[in-house]
């Protein structure tokens, strides 16, 4: 095997692994956990829990994918160290007791043990998300994969624990993200040494860089998944549960954005040639082809699965199916970009992007869905993330002419 062939056959190999471990782990979630919840919770419940967990997925998206990527850019100059990144974990952990509190008061459902699992199911899940740079930095995907399949079996035996011990629907995934933390924790290198929470002579750069991709997360994961928070406290945790199901399948692609992003930033990083007009439009066409397929897919798929999985929301939900699969495809694709944009431009660009995006984001979903409810949601989210991708291409475009 020539080396080209032999590098190809390294990066489809790492895809694989790297996918094979998130969809293992989201198909887990899909198939039984969540299904499951739902039938022993109920729809306006499970609505209401849908909801907390955005915020969840927000704090993890926003701060521990920040971290990752942060790591993964300056590994390349080989400035990250442990205790950089530690004193910025330690300070989001903060943030995450002040999110939990709010989050609960908001939702009129405080108590001292919600705000208590809440804040702990946020720390583990930042440091879930920030965890797996420990395998991506060294393009070691098989310990990705194996790092993923550990999580699988934690929420898996979270839903005993829920069934059989407490039915407090946070410990199922507490037990999951506790279960990736102790494993990199044995298994991996970023939460152990000598100076675990000391700062490096980089720490300024550190935190500069770690800092502007937090706030283009936040801006992004925001927009993501305020649609459940939106819904529940425009409607109902019932119309909450009827959006997610009619976007399921789409959520489950725009998830592929983390392995398939992870193993594009960590080859771009480290390619040293010139990154070429054509390179960024083999790039956008791919996934535009790559988008089509999964919209086809989702709309099939979704007419089955939700079908079997949650047959007392089909009826409501079957209607959305095409456009709000779509909105999240486009997430999905414009988010891939976004990562190409880190190989052309510096991270300030995603920030800038991001923050055109929230204010599209806002001016579109809050008031189509106080006027239209679902349909409004749903209409919007598409032409955001469209226009997303749109903007996103013209930037990349103009950076590769300077």
């Amino acid at each position: 095997m020539d080396k080209n062939k032999k590098k190809l056959f390294n990066i489809a190999s790492d895809l694989v692994f790297s996918t094979a471990g998130l969809m293992l782990m989201n198909g887990m979630l899909q198939l039984l956990i969540n299904p499951t919840l739902n039938k022993w919770i109920g729809e306006d419940a499970f609505g209401d829990y849908q909801s907390i967990f955005a915020v969840v997925s927000i704090m993890g998206t926003s701060f521990g994918v920040a971290a990752n990527y942060s790591r993964m850019v300056r590994s390349r100059e080989k400035k990250d160290t442990n205790g950089d990144y530690n004193i910025f974990i330690v300070f989001v952990s903060f943030l995450c007791v002040a999110a939990a509190a709010g989050t609960l008061l908001i939702y009129k459902s405080f108590s001292l043990i919600h705000f208590i699992l809440l804040t702990i199911l946020m720390v583990a899940t930042v440091l879930r998300y920030y965890g797996d740079v420990n395998y991506r930095i060294k393009l070691n995907y098989k310990g990705f994969f194996i790092y993923y399949a550990v999580i699988t079996a934690g929420y898996c035996f979270g839903l005993l624990i829920f069934k059989y011990i407490s039915e407090q629907w946070m410990l199922t995934f507490i037990t999951g993200e506790a279960a990736a933390v102790i494993f990199v924790l044995f298994h991996g290198n970023i939460f152990r040494g000598k100076k675990l929470l000391s700062p490096s002579p980089d720490f300024k750069g550190t935190v500069k860089s770690v800092g502007i991709l937090s706030v283009t997360n936040l801006i992004s994961a925001a927009a993501q998944q305020s649609d459940k928070i939106i819904l529940k406290l425009a409607m109902n945790g019932e119309a909450v549960t009827t959006f997610y199901v009619s976007t399921l399948l789409g959520k489950v692609v725009s998830l592929l954005t983390t392995p398939l992003n992870g193993v594009m930033i960590g080859y771009l990083t480290k390619y040293e040639g010139k990154f070429t007009k054509k390179m960024f439009a083999v790039f956008i066409f791919a996934l535009l082809g790559l988008g089509l397929i999964a919209l086809a897919g989702c709309f099939i798929a979704s007419e089955i699965f939700v079908k079997i999985f949650y047959p007392d929301v089909f009826d409501r939900a079957q209607p959305y199916f095409l456009l709000a699969n779509a909105g999240q495809v486009f997430y999905f694709i414009s988010n891939c970009l976004m990562t190409v944009i880190l190989r052309i431009a510096s991270e300030k660009y995603q920030m800038y992007i991001n923050i055109v995006y929230i204010f599209i984001y806002a001016f579109t979903v809050i008031p189509l869905t106080l006027s239209y409810g679902i349909w409004g949601i749903t209409i919007a989210l598409l032409i955001t993330n469209v226009l997303k991708f749109i903007i996103t291409t013209v930037i990349g475009f103009v950076k590769i002419d300077e």
